[in-house]
């Protein structure tokens, strides 16, 4: 049977989860960990709190949740990709519970929970508006999202260097890899999280914001950091060849050199949302 757009994206999509997952934690200096805690901190959950995690990978924002609900709260997470759910659940399962499920249709019966988060998964979801759709529906009166979004706006020359040079390459040499369409990536400016979620009924929405960056000293140092940085790139350069990975970091230390200081330096910038149906 031939796959539609959809279900292509979403093999692509849990493929790429599934490759990942044992350094997923890992990446960038545990850039992912920094950024699970910093969600969970701006989400304030209680003690005895009901909450979802939409996308919950390898459990890292998860379980911080478990924490601090306490015995008499507890969290389920949910998730497509078989390989980050198996690391999730080797973690501490006290009060947790981890279930392989679409974010757009989730069977649970309305008002189940207290707060929902989506640490970093938004864009990633087939139809993001369908499942925050749901998180309305699955939230008792009173409940707050919580989410964490990648900051695309505030990438460096370099960054934006490399995926014109990566793209370049793929067109070249005719591969072609199923993704999203352009406008997901602003989902996480500061001009539109909070009008999408008080489109939903969200109240008294507050952003934070947190910015990390560095600089690699050399292009396969460079491409391995930014193979971790989303399906696209990792599918990409996983598929070259030792022949076509040296071509492709050749012009690209020749296409950073022009750059000067810049070349090779970059941010990773998140925001932080959190919001409260009417009680």
């Amino acid at each position: 049977m031939e796959l539609t757009g959809a279900d292509e994206l979403i093999e692509h999509l849990v493929e790429f989860y599934d490759r990942v997952a044992p350094e997923y934690d890992a990446w960038a200096g545990g850039l992912h960990r920094r950024v699970a805690a910093k969600l969970v901190e701006v989400a304030a959950p209680r003690r005895g709190d009901a909450v979802l995690d939409v996308g919950c990978g390898t459990g890292l924002v998860t379980h911080l949740l478990a924490t601090r609900v306490g015995p008499h709260g507890g969290v389920v997470g949910i998730d497509l990709s078989a390989r980050m759910l198996d690391l999730a659940r080797s973690g501490p399962t006290g009060n947790t519970t981890f279930m392989a499920m679409a974010a757009e249709h989730m069977v649970f019966r309305a008002g189940s929970f207290d707060l929902i988060t989506y640490g970093q998964s938004l864009p990633y979801l087939v139809d993001p508006v369908a499942s925050l759709e749901e998180t309305v529906r699955l939230l008792r009166p009173g409940g707050r999202v919580a989410l964490s979004l990648h900051r695309r706006s505030l990438q460096t020359e370099a960054q934006d260097l490399f995926y014109r040079v990566l793209g370049d390459l793929a067109v070249h040499h005719h591969m072609r890899v199923p993704e999203h369409s352009p406008e997901r990536s602003v989902y996480g400016e500061r001009e539109n999280l909070p009008r999408l979620l008080d489109e939903l009924g969200f109240e008294n929405v507050k952003l934070t914001e947190m910015v990390t960056g560095g600089r690699a000293r050399t292009p396969r140092e460079w491409t391995e950091l930014m193979a971790g940085s989303g399906p696209l790139p990792n599918t990409l350069i996983s598929v070259l060849g030792p022949r076509l990975r040296a071509e492709f970091e050749g012009i690209l230390a020749e296409r950073m050199a022009e750059l000067g200081d810049e070349a090779f330096r970059y941010h990773f910038a998140f925001i932080f949302a959190v919001g409260a149906l009417a009680a």
